[in-house]
């Protein structure tokens, strides 16, 4: 909880890089190509989009992000799910969950930091 308390303050700190409309990821959305199976797409407060593994919802670090992507944004409704950090944040996260999972391969309750 320590670690999600540190990328959020530094996430913060850099307000300059704001997604200021989430439907302006809705329209890139309609031309961007079809996420692959057992993803989910997800941009960054900087725009950047990524295809977040399902998998990553078992995450408290992801689920927390979500919850303050819901309270910065709003629900996502029928746009985008547009997440509050950079992508340099979100893929030392992913590369975290990635790393998590192949150490506990077989355990279903992967935890991240």
């Amino acid at each position: 909880m320590v670690r999600l308390m540190e990328i959020s303050r530094k996430w913060h700190g850099s307000s300059s890089s704001r997604v200021t409309s989430p439907t302006a990821a809705a329209s890139a959305a309609a031309t961007a190509p079809a996420c692959p199976r057992g993803h989910f797409a997800a941009y960054t407060r900087d725009g950047s989009r990524f295809f977040v593994p399902i998998a990553c919802l078992t995450s408290d670090t992801f689920r927390e992000l979500l919850n303050m992507a819901e309270e910065e944004f709003g629900k996502p409704g029928d746009r985008p799910i547009v997440l509050p950090c950079s992508a340099a944040c979100l893929e030392q996260i992913l590369a975290a969950f990635r790393g998590a999972s192949k150490k506990c391969a077989g355990n279903a309750r992967t935890k991240i930091w």
